[in-house]
């Protein structure tokens, strides 16, 4: 079949017809008012190549050309690859106007065929990773329209997705394509379809059938379209974006007061992302209703660092985890307190755009449900970067009817509460050495012992479930108290040396240095020992082998599942001339030894003598429970390796992909090995959330400035950048700028100041070798910061855009003291 009748074109013809051809047809179907017409098919472009047209050919097109009633036609290109929702290959190939006659109908075919290789075309093929080799070239030939006016309609504005776009100009709408005349713009809302905008510019010029022509002096600034055409042509685009389910740009004439559709296709290249924006709208929905009435504050600082964009299965898993009923929340009612049903129900983190937040809103609650505690949302708003390590304070002005009746009640339990955590925290790390890590510990090394690929779907499903409640309930419930303590005594800590002495930042960071127990100084250490042929790989890798880059996210490899990814840290750590972590330990040991020394001496006269008892008290217990924040998660982690192979195990019995189980959840798993096809779901999971990815997203998120989304403050380019300072010190160096650690660590220089989002076990071995670190997102108790201090680098964090600011290369200061970052100017 050499030539079809675009009435007669079906949708299952794309590969005969092009995508040109093909919207034409459909369109007919439709409904619509399109200019008589065919398709020369790519069977006569397979047929004619490197060759005359054969006579069969030439006698169909001819006959289809008289068909129409002969004359002017318009012969277009339509490529197999063209007018697709990802690939427009707008004005790519060629279009001829005003063809007359036979012979000319047959040369302007030839002409489109070979527009298909022109560079342009070949070019644009190759951006869009289409093979030349399956590209082919249909060609429409339409009954040419004398158009009183032309022009192009977008059915969602490139500038406003609650508009419409009109541009168009007397006569042909190539004067417009060409440039050659500015069109009239008029824009129109979506839904009442009133016409809110109009541009009339003076139109000086127009191409007609017979050419190029001037514009008489009446018309040239009148607007070209009546306000009746301008909201009959708007209806049109609006239904024809809901005939083909998407925003469409399309091309229209006029002729003799009837509106005539030349093209349609998706709008894929016009400067907006209307699949995104719609995302992006409804985050901005979904968060305004979410949001309280006194304001909501979303803030993603800690969780950055382990969970920064979880896979469906892992966000199922982690935001029960994070609730008032699963782990994290059961940590809180075992030390006396009383989460909210929303905290119980909705946990404290949300996900926005596919990156999980703390709701510190939701987060107040936490503690105990009707009290009023709250984030001051306006103060956290003049200063974002307090988020990271909020208090809630109470303000008795949110207090409800049910607080004040229930408020000798709530005194009694808070009163509670306090004695048990201040009883807790006498041995309570002694018992998690003694007892519960070695427990947790015992229960590992059994249950590795288990052969998945032995068992049945149904019983890796239910081995599976236990490990979560086994890690993510049970011990993650009394493990996380040691980082309840941690940060109760820190704050206490702080508190207490502030009223004596004033916010002096370096002292409280120097009294918590050097401390022992830290699972990740001790890694550290064991890395820097196979560099130095103390210990092997494998030693390595049957202590620290759970671990991982991003280790909360379950589809992220293991290290033991990533040998070459340890064998470049080991190789990093052997070019590390006269580092010695032990050594480096030692050294902050004794700098914490004299800062308690320096401490002591000041307790002992003044005014500060009174404090002594309490100060002294609240730093031993400080210096015991700090180092359980990281390794809490270290144990935890054994753990979530198992859940990980469980998942691996049933993925390999049921895709072919590596990480597709991961975009279930484990509600899905019954539902897969029943035989249920979730191809689909994966897919669309898969691609909503590369979009969701997309959209830029500030570190602190506010109800009422929720427009940011999308579209976050600028980053401030001031020589000078302000953050909190984590690790004392002053340090300049050329900046090495990393969004993630990188995959090879053989070319990476030593004396760099590291400038990253944040960190987590997986940039290990980018510390010794750096003189400063800068840190987005992370506060003094973030793992970044802990490393930082523990090898005596300075360290500021919460410089907001500080990867987008600070370009690779530019030299960089950075005062650990004051939190002070100076950019070198380019």
């Amino acid at each position: 079949m050499f030539v079809k009748r675009l009435d007669d074109i079906n949708k299952t013809e794309l590969s005969l017809i092009g995508g040109k051809g093909l919207n034409l047809g459909l369109l007919i179907k439709g409904g619509f008012p399109v200019p008589e017409g065919f398709c020369v098919t790519t069977k006569a472009y397979k047929t004619s190549i490197n060759a005359e047209l054969p006579l069969e050919i030439v006698k169909q097109i001819l006959e289809a050309y008289h068909q129409i009633g002969g004359g002017k036609v318009a012969v277009r290109s339509s490529a197999t690859a063209e007018d697709l929702p990802d690939a427009s290959f707008a004005g790519q190939q060629d279009t001829y106007l005003n063809v007359s006659g036979d012979e000319a109908l047959i040369n302007a075919i030839k002409k489109c065929w070979s527009s298909l290789w022109s560079k342009r075309a070949t070019s644009y093929r190759r951006q869009k990773g289409i093979d030349d080799q399956k590209a082919f070239m249909a060609v429409v030939v339409q009954r040419m329209i004398e158009p009183s006016s032309s022009g192009v309609m977008f059915s969602v504005s490139p500038d406003n997705l609650n508009q419409i776009m009109i541009e168009s100009s007397w006569g042909l709408g190539e004067a417009i394509v060409s440039g050659k005349v500015t069109p009239d713009k008029f824009l129109m809302d979506r839904n009442s379809l009133h016409i809110v905008d109009r541009q009339i510019s003076s139109k000086e010029l127009m191409i007609t059938q017979n050419g190029e022509m001037q514009v008489s002096n009446e018309k040239r600034d009148v607007p070209s379209l009546k306000d009746e055409q301008i909201i009959q042509l708007a209806r049109l685009g609006l239904e024809i974006e809901k005939y083909y389910s998407s925003p469409q740009d399309v091309e229209w004439a006029i002729n003799n007061g009837k509106i005539y559709i030349l093209q349609s296709r998706p709008i894929t290249a016009y400067g907006i992302d209307t699949e995104l924006e719609q995302l992006r709208q409804a985050e901005i929905k979904a968060l305004s209703e979410m949001a309280e009435e006194t304001g909501t504050v979303w803030c993603s600082y800690n969780l950055s660092e382990t969970l920064p964009a979880p896979l469906p299965m892992t966000w199922a898993i982690i935001s029960k985890f994070m609730s008032g009923r699963g782990g994290f929340g059961l940590t809180y009612r075992d030390l006396g307190f009383m989460p909210g049903k929303e905290v119980d129900e909705k946990g404290v983190v949300d996900l926005i755009c596919g990156r999980a937040y703390f709701n510190l809103s939701r987060e107040a609650r936490l503690y105990f449900d009707e009290y009023p505690f709250e984030h001051n949302f306006e103060r956290i708003k003049s200063n974002p970067a307090d988020a990271s390590y909020q208090q809630p304070t109470v303000n008795i002005k949110r207090a409800t009817s049910k607080f004040w009746l229930k408020l000798p009640y709530y005194a009694y339990k808070m009163i509670l509460a306090d004695r048990k955590m201040k009883g807790v925290r006498k041995d309570y790390d002694i018992k998690l050495k003694t007892e519960i890590i070695p427990e947790f510990c015992e229960y590992i090394r059994e249950q590795r012992k288990v052969e998945l690929n032995k068992l049945s779907d149904e019983d890796i499903i239910s081995k599976m479930n236990e490990w979560i409640d086994r890690t993510l309930r049970d011990f993650a419930k009394d493990s996380l108290k040691a980082s309840v303590l941690a940060g109760m005594s820190y704050s206490n800590l702080q508190n207490v040396l502030t009223k004596c002495f004033g916010n002096d930042v370096n002292m409280l960071n120097d009294l918590i240095i050097g401390l022992e127990g830290d699972m990740t100084a001790e890694m550290n250490k064991s890395l820097w020992e196979v560099s130095q042929g103390k210990a092997s790989i494998q030693n390595f890798l049957e202590i620290y082998g759970h671990r991982a880059v991003g280790e909360l996210e379950l589809a992220q490899p293991r290290w033991r599942e990533n040998l070459e990814y340890v064998q470049n840290m080991v190789k990093m750590f052997k070019k590390q001339e006269g580092f010695n972590p032990v050594s480096q330990t030692k050294a902050q040991k004794e700098k914490r030894e004299k800062a308690e020394s320096d401490l002591r001496q000041r307790l002992s006269s003044g005014k500060s003598k009174a404090y002594s008892k309490v100060i002294l008290k609240e730093m031993e217990y400080a210096q015991r429970y700090l180092p359980f924040r990281e390794t809490a998660k270290f144990y935890l982690i054994m753990g979530y390796e198992l859940i990980r192979k469980a998942l691996l195990e049933l993925n390999r019995r049921y895709f072919s992909k590596e990480d597709d189980i991961f975009y279930l959840t484990p509600d899905e798993l019954s539902q897969l090995i029943a035989s249920k096809d979730f191809e689909s779901d994966i897919k669309d999971r898969r691609a909503k959330r590369a979009k969701l990815l997309k959209i830029e997203l500030p570190d602190v998120i506010f109800s009422d400035s929720l427009d940011q989304i999308g579209n976050p403050p600028p980053p401030a380019s001031a020589h000078e950048l302000s953050g909190v300072p984590v690790s004392g010190g002053i340090a300049t160096g050329k900046a090495k700028v990393l969004l993630k650690p990188p995959e090879s660590l053989e070319d990476m220089d030593k004396g760099y100041i590291l400038v990253c989002p944040s960190t987590d076990p997986g940039w290990a071995p980018l510390f010794p070798l750096a003189k400063g670190i800068v840190m987005e997102r992370g506060g003094v108790l973030s793992h970044g910061a802990i490393v930082a201090r523990e090898y005596g680098i300075p360290c500021v964090a919460n410089i907001a855009g500080a990867t987008n600011i600070i370009n690779d290369g530019q030299e960089v200061k950075i005062d650990g003291y004051k939190g002070k970052v100076f950019v070198e100017t380019l």
